[in-house]
């Protein structure tokens, strides 16, 4: 778009980026994009992809759409198959411990390859983005020249600038089974582009949120979810108006010992 491309979007999912960002907020991405040009379609598959100057891809509702360029964004795995038969066990990644070794002693997994334990969802992921991959390596690292160090976790983060507008989601921003939620929409603020917050507790801990718009506190809402942050009454607080992201972390974090004074969540 900044180059002046004239862009369409296909999506196979009911809204834009459905693994990151929940039905409003994957709705209002795809709102603002259409304000801005571009032509977008989801709950969409691109059945063929025709010859021809321009290209023809048909579309599974029955639509044409002429493009110079296509770009297929289908997703990564990591390549794994050499491993096999090697005793290294591995699922969707190289699975590890805490420590990121692998189930063969003195073999070590880190990055976009390893399959790492997330205390948030309480599962083994491949989380593929460079705060892990940067973090996983320093702990493998100690590890292997003899410094016991523990993996605090995996970090589920998804920040997003989409023609200006900023999303972010952390942990489990779709909720876990019996969670509760607060959601505050304004889908006139920001100059047209709206605001979005989705908060999701279990008991007192904020365990995911989703938010669009909102570039306030980014920190502080990664600080909660990774932090497994006990909130005590700030629970209500939030639920009454989600917009006190800051003073419940500064009262909660502070009380745990979480805080370190410097006016932001603590890099953990």
């Amino acid at each position: 778009m900044q180059r002046g491309v004239q862009l369409s979007v296909v999506e196979m999912g009911d809204r834009m980026v459905p693994r990151m960002m929940g039905p409003v907020a994957g709705g209002m991405i795809k709102g603002w994009c259409e304000s801005q040009g571009v032509q977008v379609f989801t709950g969409t598959r691109v059945e063929a992809i025709l010859p021809g100057a321009p290209l023809s891809v048909r579309l599974s509702n029955g639509q044409s759409v002429a493009a110079d360029l296509v770009i297929s964004a289908t997703g990564v795995r990591p390549n794994i198959g050499f491993l096999e038969n090697s005793g290294i066990t591995c699922l969707q990644g190289v699975l590890t411990d805490e420590h990121l070794q692998t189930s063969v002693h003195g073999v070590y997994a880190a990055g976009d390859c390893a399959e790492a334990f997330d205390k948030v969802s309480g599962t083994t992921i491949v989380s593929a983005i460079q705060p892990n991959a940067a973090e996983q390596a320093r702990v493998a690292a100690l590890n292997m020249v003899g410094q016991k160090t523990e993996l605090r976790g995996v970090t589920q983060i998804n920040v997003l600038d989409t023609l200006g507008l900023i999303s972010t989601s952390f942990g489990n921003w779709q909720g876990v089974p019996g969670s509760e939620q607060v959601e505050l929409t304004d889908t006139q603020a920001g100059g047209g582009q709206g605001r979005h917050l989705s908060l999701q507790f279990k008991d007192d801990v904020l365990v995911g949120c989703n938010s669009v718009g909102w570039t306030e506190h980014v920190g502080v809402m990664r600080g909660l979810v990774e932090g497994a942050v006990h909130l005590g009454p700030w629970k209500d607080k939030l639920k009454s108006d989600p917009t006190l992201l800051m003073q419940a972390y500064l009262a909660s974090a502070q009380a745990q010992g979480e805080w370190n004074g410097a006016g932001d969540a603590r890099r953990r």
